[in-house]
């Protein structure tokens, strides 16, 4: 099926079609000092259009290359379209990121602007102050007719000519991923249109929908399968103010969503506490055993969810046990796959179709392929099609090893079953290859870990090919009251136990333990690049 807005030359376009049709539809809110402030989309155009000429009038020339940083927000995505607008090209950056890497990422892409949303949570080390040096500062303010305190502060950098020759170029996505330093993935027009035609295809919903926004708009997955997808149909977007449970559910109440994109995480959370109310209730245990729908009632009223349509998981994998537990409740997950060289889409279980354990279907415009398969026909996955990238910023030589005559290597293992459902089994760089030629997949251990109530979070690694270590950050309940050595005593036992559920070869070997929390992506995976001359002496040693 051929989607009309596939002819489109640039996303801003997508936005303006979207607008004429639906010019009186919500298409944004936020709450901002607990009230709830939204945006029409033909308002949202106005905004765009006259944030656009303010930085066209500032000498900013057509291509150059434009950082934005800051939380979700309405006016994280004016800035992003006017952006857009202006033909130049977006470079988000994680409010979060060290300032190390934002110095790098600014110079890297000879950024001309730095727009943030708020210059008091931005610490300017001496070192970014020679960013920011000869720079001169505007203040734009963004007035409507609900919130006239909407603003901006943008940075001015010297204008230069630039020499790129593109200008179909939407955005460089600087994302270091699970193991190294940032890269940038550049993704065109073209690249991002046909992830949400794709997406119309196999997640058709027809109403209008409310979509609750808790990723962040840096990342792709939150951009596209959020943001662009749901303004190409016309439904609103909600930006949850913080992300701690309590906001969550409080603004989940007053917005009603039917539709929440989310990462495993959150689902492994709210798993968690729900098998710790069925173990310490004997009412909701049996609830739960008698009628596991109707206690599933029970949590959607508790969270806000009691209108949602679609619960749609990516940016990691998603636990089995997670997965079936929240289907015999009455919230299907679907689950689908993609990276950010994708734009970031490659499958996604349909509708009404999905099947637990997989990340669902090739879409229409990808096609995918297995090298080198073993003997159970798991092997590493390729992907090639108009959403696949075209390759890293000013970096040819780490393009050249990922991307191959338009295949992308997604360093990810996986296999196709009967049905051409796509699974996938863990990451190539992380496989750890034992004496008797067996692969033991660091994230197949973690995944039987996790669902403790006594473990926040895991990593499983293996120095030797032998040895099979895990570095356990304990639950705050365990860690609470008991001094360490009862700690390193309840998780070494917690921990033989768990390995029972592995098979042998696959068993943890030594547990160490960490108060720390894990340095982590914006999708909450655990970035692994720390164990490459990790030292254990750091860490507790728990056997």
């Amino acid at each position: 099926m051929k989607h009309d807005f596939e002819e489109l030359e640039c996303i801003y376009s997508l936005l303006k079609k979207t607008s004429k049709k639906f010019p009186e539809r919500a298409v944004l809110s936020e709450f901002i000092n607990n009230n709830l402030v939204s945006l029409k989309y033909f308002e949202l155009v106005e905004a765009v259009e006259k944030k656009t000429i303010e930085l066209q009038n500032l000498g900013i020339k057509q291509k150059s290359n434009i950082a934005i940083s800051g939380s979700n927000s309405i006016n994280w995505v004016i800035t992003f379209f006017s952006i857009i607008n202006l033909k130049c090209t977006a470079v988000p950056i994680d409010p979060k990121m060290n300032q190390k890497s934002m110095e790098f990422i600014l110079n890297f892409t000879n950024a001309k602007l730095f727009l943030v949303d708020n210059i008091k949570n931005f610490k300017i080390s001496p070192v970014l102050e020679k960013i920011t040096y000869n720079m001169n500062s505007v203040i734009i303010k963004l007035e409507n007719e609900s919130n006239k305190e909407l603003q901006s502060l943008i940075l001015l950098k010297n204008i230069e000519t630039t020499n790129r020759q593109s200008n179909n170029i939407a955005q460089i996505l600087f994302t270091s991923g699970t193991t190294g330093d940032p890269k940038g993935v550049i993704l065109t027009h073209k690249n991002l249109l046909s992830n949400i035609a794709d997406i119309h295809e196999i997640l058709p919903l027809q109403k209008y929908e409310k979509s609750f926004s808790i990723l962040p708009l840096h990342h792709v997955y939150e951009l596209t399968c959020s943001l662009l997808h749901n303004i190409s149909k016309g439904n609103c977007i909600h930006f949850c103010s913080r992300i701690d449970i309590s906001t969550l559910t409080k603004e989940m109440k007053a917005i009603n969503p039917t539709v929440w994109p989310v990462v495993p995480l959150i689902l492994e959370k709210i798993y968690k506490k729900a098998i710790k109310n069925i173990s310490s209730s004997k009412v909701k245990r049996s609830l739960y055993s008698f009628s596991p729908k109707l206690f599933g009632l029970l949590i959607k009223k508790a969270l806000g969810l009691k209108n949602i349509n679609l619960i749609l998981s990516g940016g990691a994998p998603l636990n089995l046990e997670v997965e079936k537990f929240f289907s015999k409740i009455g919230l299907p997950i679907t689950q689908g796959y993609g990276l950010s060289e994708a734009s970031p889409l490659i499958s996604v279980n349909p509708l009404g179709k999905q099947k637990f354990g997989s990340v669902g279907k090739v879409i229409r415009s990808c096609e995918i392929k297995i090298q080198n398969p073993n003997d159970k026909g798991h092997g590493v996955i390729f992907a090639k099609g108009p959403n696949i990238f075209s390759g890293y910023y000013k970096n040819e030589s780490t393009t050249s090893e990922v991307l191959k005559d338009g295949w992308l290597n997604t360093g990810d293992i996986g296999y196709l079953d009967d049905d051409n459902y796509l699974y996938i089994t863990g990451r190539e760089k992380f496989v750890i290859v034992n004496k008797g030629g067996k692969n033991i997949y660091p994230e197949e251990i973690e995944e039987t870990f996790i669902l403790s109530e006594m473990i926040d979070d895991i990593v499983v690694f293996s120095n030797d090919d032998i040895n099979i270590n895990a570095i356990i950050k304990p639950d705050e309940s365990i860690t609470r009251d008991k001094n360490l050595d009862e700690v390193k005593d309840i998780i070494y036992k917690e921990a033989l136990k768990l390995n029972k559920n592995l098979e042998s070869f696959k068993r943890i070997t030594k547990v160490y333990i960490t108060l720390e929390d894990f340095e982590k992506t914006s999708t909450q995976k655990i970035k692994r690049s720390f164990l490459k001359n990790i030292n254990l002496e750091k860490y507790l040693s728990a056997n």
